[in-house]
């Protein structure tokens, strides 16, 4: 993981983007974000909310999990573990029960040294099965 070693100025708005983050399990995209912030901060701009998500993942504070249907999709839960993307409805689901650790000993043989795994899974989940 890749951190930023430049000294950044506080934001206010910077807190609020990754209070909002770590408020949410929806994995949301940078218009999702705006929109939930902008009614408390008027002047917020959508460019504003992508600048600071792009420092916020160099920070090592959030990680970008996918593109669904042309949208970044962010996560603040930065420990390793496996996202499943519902391909009908654009949903990211956490699957927090995976063998992560195998994975990594697995490609640890040899002269890899794995830092971090990103795993995502791609299909349909429950609810629009039933539909």
């Amino acid at each position: 993981m890749t951190t930023v070693t430049r000294k950044t100025r506080h934001s206010e708005t910077r807190d609020r983007i990754y209070e909002y983050m770590c408020s949410t399990k929806a994995h949301p995209s940078a218009e999702t974000i705006y929109a939930a912030l902008k009614p408390g901060i008027p002047k917020l701009s959508l460019a504003t909310v992508y600048v600071n998500l792009k420092l916020l993942k160099e920070q090592g504070k959030i990680i970008r999990v996918a593109n669904v249907d042309g949208n970044e999709r962010y996560d603040a839960n930065c420990e390793d573990h496996v996202h499943f993307v519902c391909d009908t409805c654009g949903s990211v689901i956490d699957l927090m029960d995976s063998d992560i650790q195998a994975i990594k000993n697995f490609c640890n043989i040899g002269k890899l040294k794995i830092n971090s795994v990103q795993v995502v899974l791609h299909g349909v989940c429950e609810g629009c099965t039933v539909k």
